[in-house]
């Protein structure tokens, strides 16, 4: 039996693609910082050139030179690679005052975690990528972090939510 579709009454649809588009066109892009450039951090990495309206300011991995192979390996420009930070900490990501949205790709549970709590602390968005840290702990960070508005949620987990300034401030 398929369960019922619940109607779309009242709520706001969200296009997060239009969006990003939009604030492509007024010169904001959305400024995100990656914590992780191994498997799953280097396959965002390598849909970034294709994503109007979202733009990759801050990497952080353990090896930052391993974080500019899996750049250079995913296709990024010269140019691309050139205006973007490398640190070997993800608090120092999360810390970064231009960065909107942290996108959290370590696959390290207890990292993840950490990250996602300097993530809130900072008011920033968070995409939890980190499997592993989101079934550990996520009911426990989506009650630590301040949520206004949902910017994407999974389902099957509560951490995949918007933190900090809630969904208004990415228009």
């Amino acid at each position: 039996m398929r369960a019922a579709i619940e109607p779309l009454q009242n709520r706001e649809i969200v296009n997060l693609h239009r969006l990003a588009q939009q604030r492509a066109a007024v010169g904001r892009p959305v400024r995100v910082g990656l914590i992780g450039a191994g498997k799953f951090g280097s396959m965002f990495l390598a849909q970034v050139p294709r994503m109007t309206g979202i733009e990759v300011m801050v990497i952080a991995d353990l090896n930052p030179e391993r974080a500019r192979v899996a750049c250079r390996t995913a296709g990024w420009d010269v140019a691309r690679i050139a205006k973007t930070v490398f640190v070997a900490s993800g608090a120092e990501a999360c810390a970064q005052p231009e960065i909107e949205v942290v996108v959290e790709a370590t696959g390290v549970p207890a990292a993840g975690i950490a990250h996602a709590r300097a993530a809130i602390r900072a008011k920033k968005h968070i995409v939890m990528v980190n499997v592993e840290a989101d079934v550990l702990a996520g009911p426990l960070l989506a009650e630590e972090a301040p949520i206004r508005s949902p910017m994407a949620t999974n389902r099957r987990s509560s951490a995949s939510r918007s933190t900090g300034r809630g969904l208004a401030a990415l228009r």
